[in-house]
Formats: structure tokens, sequence, C-alpha cells
């Protein structure tokens, strides 16, 4: 078995689902006495931390100052990601490098983000959950906030912009896992344990 073979991304769009999923496979391995840690990015260090200013708008920088600071944060996060797996835990994280390149190729030109991202490992498993952008948005409206680019405007780009991300990295298709996010988080969920073997 490879490193980087457990550690599982979850990704989708905006409200589609990923924390909600995240949470409930970290309770479920806890529950069976499974070593895990569950993440996201950005992270809470101090680089991810800028990042979500951005996000928030609670700070302004240019397009591909945010992209560079998504990658910084990503590079110190993978670091002590692999110190996680080398403990032979799972590892869990809510969005990876595919929502960079979902994301920062709204404003920037893909192959600039695709670049950023090159050094970094690849999950044993990306899971995608596939939500339209009617049920993502419907999602969103119950939160108090809203971020940058949860607009429906940008999520419609945003679904290609995976696709697009999903083709040139998994070029055959393997560990990347579609689910369908429309369903009931408890089906979802299902799906989950069943692609992981949890």
């Amino acid at each position: 078995m490879g490193l980087w073979d457990k550690f599982v991304v979850l990704e989708g769009l905006d409200g589609s689902g990923t924390t909600t999923q995240l949470n409930r496979l970290a309770s479920h391995c806890r529950n069976k006495a499974t070593d895990c840690i569950r993440t996201f990015e950005p992270s809470d260090g101090f680089i991810g931390q800028a990042a979500r200013a951005v996000l928030e708008k609670r700070e302004k920088v240019h397009p591909l100052t945010l992209a560079q600071l998504f990658a910084a944060d990503r590079r110190e996060h993978v670091q002590l990601m692999t110190e996680e797996l080398e403990a032979g835990k799972w590892v869990f994280c809510d969005r990876y490098l595919f929502s960079s390149l979902a994301y920062q190729s709204l404003q920037l030109d893909f192959e600039t983000v695709l670049e950023m991202n090159r050094e970094f490992p690849l999950p044993g498993y990306c899971l995608y959950l596939e939500c339209s952008v009617e049920t993502s948005s419907n999602r969103r409206d119950k939160r108090e906030s809203i971020d940058l680019f949860e607009k429906e405007a940008f999520q419609r780009k945003v679904i290609s912009l995976y696709e697009k991300a999903f083709t040139t990295l998994y070029p055959d298709g393997k560990d990347l896992y579609r689910i369908n996010g429309e369903d009931s988080a408890d089906t979802v969920f299902h799906n989950i344990i069943e692609i992981l073997g949890l």
C-alpha cells in the first residue's frame, strides 16, 4: 500500500455536503477505533487563515496572490498530512488541489494554477459529490454567510473546471469516485463507506 492510499479528499460545489461527510467519516472511524484525522483546506495554519480572510471578503488581493496563498498553505499542509499518513492513519480532507483548479481558474489561466499544484501528491481516493447548482444554491441559502465564490454563475463554471481538472489529473479515471450528492446524507455516507471499505 502506498503512503497516500489512505488520503481521502472530498470535493464538490459549495453546499454539496463535503463538510457533513467529512465529520461523519471521522466519527465513524473513532467509533470503530480506526486511527484518522479530519482536516480541510484552506487549513487553519497562518497561511490558510490569510487565504480564508480573502474568501470571506475581510481582505482583498490579486487573484494570482490568492492562488499562491492556497498553494503555499497546501505545501505546509501536505507536510503535516505526510506525518499522519506515515503513522498509519487515514487522513480525510475537505477540499484539496482540485478546488484550487476549479475555483482559482475562474479568474486565472487553468495552466497557471495547475503549474502551482503539480508537486502535490494525488489522494488515494478523490470523492466528488455531484449535485446541481440549484441544489447547492438551496442548501447555501440556509447559511448565515456567503463566501466570495458562492454565486450561481460562478458555480456553473466551477462544474466545468472540476471536469477539466479530473480529465487532466485522472485521465484513466482511477482513484476518482463520483457520488450522487443529491441523495440523502445517509445514502451518500453509506456509499462512501463502501468505497473506502470502512
